[in-house]
């Protein structure tokens, strides 16, 4: 039977066959919106410094979802992304074919009667005001179908109710559709004027919404996450112009680069053994330059091992030279050390901070990117963030599997997955868990099997769940670990899109095993070795930490770390300027202006990084 790339339409032609779903667990359950209060322009948000949430300081629901994983090719870093999951990540229960309005990102109430600075006067549709954003559908996600729509409103609060206005509107489509309409163009800014009288007020907002509409009748198993739209650099302030596209601003784009050749994340014993072989010798990184003047921007990185002594620095030995307007503008970087063989430890992580700046501005254009680069007992091709679904669609006996390798003996404790939730859990079928031992390239005999298990689900976001094997497995080399189902329907588990690892990906629905065609991650981790230790997952962190204000001219504020122990403050060298055990309310008045990385650690040894601007 042929292959079919599906992102939820499964037609019921299709017997046995290898597919990706548009599915997402993200479980935003746990967060509370800030009392409202109103704003001042201007009002600006890239999503670059909040994860998981939007910033609660400027936005009043906490629907979408702030990530680098969904957006193909961002403006910024992040993007705000709308779905048709619920607050614990279930598919909306009242999902049906029908376009329907699945979720919100609502401003919170801002002040557009009156400007207070460098005078306070009051505004009027004379100044000129203007809201733009970025925005595309689909990404590395699901497309919208046509009858889907990105909507956007503007509202004035009364006394019992806000009256919301139409003002926008863009049809769904795929981003193959998208790009050729938008010259090739991955995201399409939007400028909107406000020039009716009644939007002066002192409680403005303007929502973003999505409409959906699940697709999939027949196969409520495939019925996950879709019609995905994300959304960037939005910016509302007055004095702009319909030529008002740029924004004094460079910085870093993409998801942030692993230093391993193979793996996002593998035991620190198999790195020790041959580390030369797990070390890429070069990654890539991706800037963005939104500016109407050409930056030449110099780069560097610095390396700390977490509770360990290695430390360096990469010094910035090449520009990086970047046009007016430039988006996502890839250079090659290098990995200038391997990381240290401490033989007394188990596991280790480092923290890989990246700069980009140029001082010839006034202020200096500057940016910083941290990641955790983790060596604990699994190993991991995906980065925890699953834009789709996989599954095989055919009749009980289908597998699929994902080849690592070894590079010496261990033993196998279990094995880590993440399964997407479905409408009502359809995928809720009987599957076994089987190791197989390498055929010429492609799994061969089997090694053991772990029978008779169902899909699980953690209530948090980003969260795996382990399935212990009932004895220790000793292998050597190369393996493969995966599912077999045991009845008709898809399983569907976690696939992450933006890391192509399908070389290792293999299928069997018909008797023999197949490679992938699709290019992707499948969320399966193997656990090794003698403990269970599976580390931090940055992903985890930042998740409901805010700082406040931000520029601030006196102290910072912080909110959502209660097990605190230090904070670091570093400036755009990368040079530690401030020192301090925790505190909720710390004070900056010994810092001089400008942009610091301020790095909050835990007792867990949990690392929360947020970007601040001091300006006095």
């Amino acid at each position: 039977m042929g292959l079919a790339l599906l992102m939820c339409l499964i037609p019921s032609i299709f017997s046995a066959q290898e597919v990706l779903l548009g599915c997402y667990n993200n479980d935003r359950s746990s967060v509370t919106t800030r009392e409202q209060r109103a704003l001042t322009l201007p009002f600006f948000d890239d999503f670059s410094g909040t994860k998981i949430y939007p910033d609660s300081i400027k936005w009043m629901d906490q629907d979408a979802f702030v990530n680098p994983g969904f957006p193909l090719n961002p403006v910024t870093r992040n993007a705000a992304t709308l779905d048709v999951l619920d607050a614990r990540g279930n598919v909306y229960p009242y999902a049906i074919s029908n376009p329907f309005i699945a979720e919100h990102l609502t401003s919170m109430p801002i002040r557009l009667d009156s400007i207070f600075e460098p005078n306070a006067r009051a505004l009027t549709p004379a100044d000129s005001l203007y809201l733009s954003f970025f925005y595309q559908p689909q990404g590395n996600g699901n497309p919208p179908e046509s009858q889907d729509s990105l909507v956007l409103e503007f509202g004035l609060p009364n006394d019992i109710d806000t009256s919301w206005f139409h003002v926008w509107s863009a049809p769904g489509q795929t981003l193959a559709q998208f790009l050729a309409e938008n010259d090739s163009n991955y995201f399409k800014q939007v400028m909107i004027p406000i020039t009716e009288e009644k939007f002066f007020t002192s409680n403005f907002l303007f929502r973003f919404y999505n409409y959906a509409s699940i697709v999939s009748q027949s196969q409520p198993s495939s019925r996950g996450n879709e019609d995905n739209w994300n959304i960037d650099v939005v910016y509302l302030n007055y004095g702009r112009s319909f030529q008002d596209l740029s924004y004094p601003k460079v910085c870093f784009t993409g998801a942030t680069p692993s230093f391993l050749k193979r793996y996002q994340s593998m035991p620190y014993k198999h790195y020790r053994a041959n580390p030369t072989a797990s070390i890429a010798e070069e990654y890539e990184l991706q800037v963005s330059n939104l500016d109407n003047q050409a930056h030449t921007m110099r780069h560097r990185y610095t390396v700390e091992q977490v509770n360990g002594n290695q430390s360096y620095t990469y010094p910035s030995t090449y520009p990086i030279m970047l046009n007016a307007q430039t988006f996502n503008y890839a250079k090659t970087a290098f990995v200038s050390q391997l990381f240290s063989l401490d033989y007394d430890r188990d596991s280790t992580s480092y923290i890989i901070r990246h700069y980009i700046s140029d001082s010839t501005c006034n202020p200096p254009m500057v940016d910083s990117m941290i990641y955790r680069q983790g060596f604990y007992n699994y190993f991991a091709y995906d980065d925890g963030i699953p834009e789709l679904g996989y599954g095989v669609e055919s009749s009980a006996g289908g597998a699929f599997a994902v080849q690592f390798e070894l590079s010496e003996m261990d033993t196998l404790r279990g094995v880590q997955i993440l399964f997407n939730h479905t409408l009502r859990d359809a995928n809720n079928k009987y599957f076994d868990i089987v190791v197989w031992k390498d055929n010429n390239g492609k799994p061969g005999d089997e090694v053991c099997r772990l029978s008779g298990k169902r899909p699980q689900w953690e209530d948090q976001i980003y969260r795996f769940v382990y399935y212990p094997f009932k004895q220790r497995i000793r292998l050597n080399g190369v393996f493969y670990i995966g599912i077999e189902q045991q009845s008709s329907g898809l399983i569907n588990v976690g696939f992450d899109a933006s890391n192509d690892n399908s070389q290792y990906n293999y299928f069997n629905v018909t008797g023999a095993w197949q490679p992938s065609t699709k290019p992707g991650s499948i969320m399966i981790r193997p656990v090794v070795g003698a403990n269970y230790y599976i580390g931090v997952d940055d992903n985890q962190i930042n998740d409901h930490v805010t700082v406040y204000p931000n520029p601030t001219s006196t102290a910072i504020h912080i909110d959502g770390v209660t097990n605190g122990i230090s904070i670091v403050m570093y400036d755009i060298t990368g040079r530690k300027v401030l020192e301090r055990s925790f505190t909720d309310a710390l004070s900056i008045d010994d810092l001089r202006n400008g942009l610091y990385l301020m790095n909050i650690t835990t007792t867990e040894g949990n690392i929360i990084s947020k970007k601040i601007m001091v300006s006095k």
